[in-house]
């Protein structure tokens, strides 16, 4: 399954200082890029679920983790310098979030969470967002790979 492939938007380290700023800016950039076929609809329930794991692909230093992230690569990743470019190292994370009304996912408040947890991490030139594609072999809770192009 895929979720907000018709969604477009760009990362970047601009930090908003409300969902509602962030909406107004992403309902723009819809308009900006797609024009009449824009169709951002930021109330759409898009996970029916309380607790989703993301995972995206970023460079980033030993300490760059954040409290909701967890390094998918052995325990050692950090050791191999081959692994790494100017101190950083391009590496898979995955995030947990959790709905705010302990409940379900808004498209508008899953693209804000993913854009807040993007503001601090370097992504090279896939700063793109295409979309989100869901892992269908997970168990415990729904998880998803984040699409970021160049």
């Amino acid at each position: 399954m895929e979720l907000l492939n018709q969604v477009v938007w760009t990362f970047n380290d601009i930090e908003y200082n409300s969902i509602d700023d962030f909406n107004t800016k992403v309902d723009q950039y819809q308009k900006l890029i797609l024009k009449e076929k824009a169709a951002w609809k930021p109330e759409e329930i898009v996970i029916a679920r309380p607790l989703i794991g993301i995972s995206y692909t970023v460079w980033i230093d030993r300490d760059s983790l954040a409290e909701n992230e967890t390094l998918l690569e052995n325990d050692d990743f950090f050791e191999e310098e081959e692994n790494s470019e100017d101190g950083l190292f391009q590496t898979e994370v995955e995030a947990r979030f959790r709905a705010d009304n302990g409940k379900n996912f808004t498209a508008l408040e899953l693209l804000y969470k993913l854009h807040q947890q993007m503001t601090t991490k370097e992504l090279g030139d896939h700063v793109f967002f295409e979309g989100l594609d869901e892992d269908e072999s997970a168990r415990d809770i729904p998880r998803f790979y984040l699409n970021c192009g160049s």
